[in-house]
């Protein structure tokens, strides 16, 4: 699956009153242009005997790469914009949480502030194997046991990470790892809000696992903003 590298944001209808404060609150969709896509399936097989597949769930399961609702939405796109406020400071504690349950991460895409600790829990009756990438560098590979102590990880770069089970082929996730709060990801319907953004404008950013990273100009009046952010992909290629 190749990447158009265009977006357009349409519809962008200020709400706000006169008098009121000078923030904003953007409010939109990530929509995907053309035909929705059928969502992707895998098929869950036994890798060894010492690693059976009892307490997966279903056998079949549908594919996170790619989830598209039926009027266009994308789910689990990472849309932020810059503001040149400076970068937050780290912040300390847990600030997230990854299941694995069915033999599925849970959320697929989390975002983590810069200094934030991630949890990851078993709830499955199995054992997993975490690991924790960083474009192709592992940090981490730690064996988990079946509803044992969760396992965390403390994150001090921002990046995208990749977290991927080494006995299930299928089960990955991505964390998100933010140095400013003006971060979102896009619900099952592609809608996301990112409140308090001070008046003016700016460069809107989108990223998809499965879209690349797109970006725009969008302008920020006091009060509710509501914007549509078209994004779309050519087939056939990858």
């Amino acid at each position: 699956m190749g990447v158009c590298r265009t977006v357009t944001v349409t519809g962008l209808v200020a709400l706000g009153l006169a008098g009121s404060a000078a923030a904003g609150e953007l409010q939109g969709v990530v929509r995907l242009e053309g035909a929705v896509p059928e969502p992707d399936t895998v098929t869950i097989r036994s890798t060894s005997a010492q690693h059976p597949i009892d307490g997966c769930g279903s056998l079949t399961k549908r594919s996170p790469r790619l989830l598209v609702d039926p009027q266009g939405g994308v789910q689990n796109a990472v849309v932020w914009v810059e503001i040149p406020t400076g970068p937050r400071e780290p912040v300390e504690g847990i600030t997230g949480t990854l299941d694995q349950r069915e033999c599925v991460f849970e959320p697929h895409v989390l975002l983590l502030p810069l200094g934030g600790t991630l949890a990851i829990r078993n709830s499955d009756p199995m054992l997993h194997n975490v690991r924790i990438f960083q474009g192709r560098t592992m940090l981490m590979h730690e064996w988990q046991q079946p509803h044992g102590p969760d396992l965390t990880w403390r994150f001090e770069t921002p990046g995208r990470y990749v977290v991927r089970c080494g006995v299930h082929a299928w089960m990955y996730a991505w964390v998100v790892v933010a140095d400013h709060r003006d971060h979102a990801v896009t619900d099952h319907a592609g809608g996301f809000t990112l409140p308090d953004i001070p008046e003016g404008s700016y460069t809107l950013h989108v990223w998809h696992e499965a879209l690349g990273e797109q970006s725009q100009p969008v302008t920020v009046t006091p009060g509710p903003s509501v914007i549509t952010v078209r994004v779309a992909h050519e087939r056939g290629s990858t």
